[in-house]
């Protein structure tokens, strides 16, 4: 059995110099602002959750998906071709790693706070959030994940918490309305319906949000088909009980949310902030899934692919795309080789997880056949001995020890090397679009994204 890969993370300086000073696309679209001109009347932010450089370059390779020997003219891709800046992340602690609850208070208010805080500050005193500020000046707001909407990330935008953990809370914070009679949101979709639906315990009485959302003017739909129909806000959309499939193991779903959203935000005609999250790059770097990382930026460059070319048309939105961290030490090269297999790992069939939970609950003559679909890889006598190994253990963490070895091959094969199951706290990408994106050219720290966003907002 292969030894979990430990190397350290290697970032190209000269990419990333050439990237903030020539980050000008060779095609652009018609624009009728000029930077800089005026503040832009619609804002949208794009967080690429875990989404470090290295995973930038990873899609890169993956996305031309050729052998190693025909690998002279590979193109760039969307990120590189839009990537004007960088930003630190570091929380209000001696850490200097983030989690997605601090990063995502911090880009949502420009306030620094502690690992696991959502929209309050280092005392717990809660901040004040760029939707929030929205709010205030009759302007819609909007948020889109991947996964669950009581998540750390949409959370921030909009609720305070002194934990992450209380996603109940959250969730009932978002099916209040506050002090004038107004929702905090005019348009929520990802998943979580378990945390707004939740049964009677001897501790609670029951609770049905969606039932209270609908006697109170705000739509619910909890199907992509049924969001399509609707043509007017306030609406909430929860599409899964608690976080959506990975990509690798169903289908894109951001750029369909996306159209749908700017469909109705456009439909009420008025200024509007949109924060929409890639929420699963960071689930799979947490797990060192190479394959299932990069189908979820495969998600986001299909997303970006079509609203970059709609806000240069527009000229009067401001686009921003970054991250709240980076996740796992992603590393493309491992065990000494000088090679990032990139083209193995479009083989990757499944999710490491989910082929786990699959095995676990699968009689060990389908395991051959099962593993060969979705690791379709050559195995080494260790590695059959490891999988042979393993599907005799009967251990309460064998769906683990499954996850482990398959992990193992996966990174064997491909050379993705990690250094952690966490975070890491290297600056992150910032890319950005249409009139203002000069705005964000160079290094910054994630308080400088969003107090731009709310210097806009309160201009308004």
């Amino acid at each position: 059995m292969f030894n979990k890969v430990i190397t350290k993370p290697l970032l190209s300086s000269l990419f990333i110099l050439a990237a903030l000073t020539t980050a000008t696309p060779a095609t652009s679209f018609a624009q009728t602002a000029e930077p800089g001109a005026e503040t832009p009347r619609n804002l949208i932010l794009v967080i690429g959750d875990g989404m470090g450089f290295p995973y930038l370059s990873a899609y890169r390779y993956f996305k031309d998906g050729r052998g190693m020997t025909d690998r002279a003219d590979i193109e760039q891709t969307i990120f590189d071709q839009y990537l004007v800046g960088a930003a630190s992340t570091y929380p209000a602690d001696e850490t200097l790693v983030t989690d997605s609850a601090a990063g995502a208070t911090t880009l949502a208010s420009g306030v620094k706070t502690y690992n696991g805080a959502i929209g309050v500050d280092p005392d717990r005193d809660p901040v004040k959030s760029m939707m929030a500020y929205a709010n205030e000046r009759d302007m819609l707001t909007a948020a889109i994940a991947t996964v669950q909407v009581t998540h750390a990330t949409p959370a921030a935008f909009f609720t305070h918490s002194e934990s992450r953990r209380l996603e109940n809370d959250i969730a009932d914070q978002f099916a209040s309305l506050d002090d004038n009679g107004n929702w905090r949101f005019d348009l929520l979709l990802g998943g979580g319906e378990d945390f707004f639906v939740r049964p009677a315990s001897d501790e609670h009485d029951a609770v049905d949000h969606l039932e209270y959302f609908r006697n109170n003017g705000m739509r619910v739909v909890t199907s992509f088909e049924e969001l399509a129909t609707q043509q007017r806000l306030p609406l909430i959309g929860l599409f899964a009980e608690r976080n959506l499939p990975n990509v690798i193991d169903d289908q894109t779903r951001l750029k369909n949310m996306t159209e749908q959203s700017l469909r109705l935000l456009n439909n009420a005609d008025k200024p509007y902030v949109l924060m929409i999250e890639a929420s699963m790059i960071d689930w799979c770097g947490h797990g060192n899934d190479i394959g299932c990382a990069m189908h979820e930026m495969a998600e986001l460059d299909e997303l970006l692919e079509f609203l970059i070319p709609y806000v240069e048309e527009q000229g009067d939105t401001a686009l921003v795309v970054t991250a709240d961290h980076s996740t796992g030490g992603l590393t493309l090269g491992a065990d000494g080789a000088y090679q990032f297999r990139a083209a193995e790992v479009r083989r990757q069939g499944r999710a490491l997880r989910s082929m786990a939970i699959d095995l676990n609950d699968m009689p060990w003559i389908d395991w051959e056949g099962y593993i060969e679909t979705h690791l379709p890889y050559p195995l080494s006598t260790d590695q059959q001995q490891a999988i042979a190994d393993v599907a005799e253990y009967q251990g309460d963490d064998r769906r683990n020890k499954i996850n482990d070895v398959l992990r193992d091959i996966l990174n064997y094969h491909t050379r993705a090397g990690w250094t952690t199951g966490g975070h890491t706290g290297e600056d992150v990408p910032v890319i950005a679009a249409g009139p203002w994106a000069d705005r964000f050219r160079g290094s910054q720290d994630h308080t400088d994204i969003a107090n731009q966003f709310i210097e806009w907002i309160k201009a308004h």
